[in-house]
């Protein structure tokens, strides 16, 4: 199966707006200078994020990070031209 977003995917962000459990987000690494792009699992009432990922780390490995080190929700896969929707799965 595909990625929904590959390593060389241009994404479209959406910085203003909410996200909610099953959208795609770009976000800060907790520990890294790096950033994240994963689905949101859960976000518990102090504002901490659950991200998971199908195949990478994820929550499990790096824990929770805050809802303010995240950038922004994903809308739309530019490169493969895909309006990216909120999942409802189990991650």
């Amino acid at each position: 199966m595909e990625p929904v977003i590959g390593d060389a995917d241009v994404v479209l962000l959406d910085c203003e707006g909410r996200f909610e459990v099953g959208d795609i987000v770009v976000g800060r690494h907790p520990y890294k200078k790096t950033r994240i792009i994963k689905y949101v699992a859960d976000i518990d009432t102090a504002g901490y994020v659950e991200l998971r990922s199908p195949g990478g780390t994820d929550s499990r490995q790096f824990g929770r990070t805050h809802s303010n080190q995240i950038i922004g929700r994903a809308t739309i896969n530019l490169t493969k031209r895909k309006i990216l929707l909120r999942q409802n799965q189990a991650f």
